[in-house]
């Protein structure tokens, strides 16, 4: 039985999964995850055309890729501002 969608289906799962681990100390993991769901988007949509599940799995991986963003300016100012207040401490 051949699957027509599988392209289709595995940049969903790797959008699923790129949300998820961007909120683990495995954050990373779903940043590259993300963007491999990125790319079996681009794989789908030569292969299978457009289709409501392609275009699920560019939404979900670009919404991890984002949300990868975010979480890593906002630790990036709560790092800064703890390291700001331990200068002012010590000072």
């Amino acid at each position: 039985m051949e699957n027509k969608n599988l392209f289709s289906i595995i940049s969903l799962v790797c959008g699923l999964l790129g949300i998820i681990l961007t909120f683990t100390p495995a954050a990373i993991a779903g940043l590259i995850i993300a963007i491999m769901g990125l790319a079996f988007v681009s794989f789908a949509r030569k292969k299978e055309g457009r289709n409501g599940m392609n275009k699920a799995g560019f939404v979900l991986s670009l919404i991890a890729v984002i949300l990868w963003i975010i979480v890593i300016v906002i630790l990036g100012v709560v790092a800064g501002v703890m390291i700001g207040a331990a200068g002012g401490l010590a000072g």
